[in-house]
């Protein structure tokens, strides 16, 4: 079971929501995950789609990535910072042959 946010993380979900944050901001600033803000924010009729969730994984992301694990970055951090899961992180790393 996983902890419920705190009133002050709700409101800052769909404050920063209402400024036009997007979700990656609004998890890091919240502190918990992006699809926990997704969860909130469409529980209260706000359907994301795609807004703030980047498109491709590109070279930026994967050297991202690269550099945070290097310096000691747990997998869930890397995840969040980035705005893409466990699975397409490490597919793309093998991919380039960097994992």
């Amino acid at each position: 079971m996983t902890a419920k946010l705190s009133p002050d993380s709700i409101g800052l979900i769909f404050t920063m929501n209402a400024a036009g944050r997007c979700a990656e901001e609004i998890a890091d600033a919240a502190g918990c995950a992006y699809s926990t803000v997704v969860r909130y924010l469409n529980h209260a009729g706000i359907v994301l789609g795609n807004k703030g969730r980047p498109k491709e994984f590109t070279a930026e992301y994967l050297t991202l990535a690269l550099n945070m694990r290097a310096s000691g970055a747990r997998w869930v951090d890397v995840e969040r910072k980035i705005g893409f899961g466990l699975t397409t992180i490490k597919e793309t790393m093998r991919a380039q042959s960097c994992s």
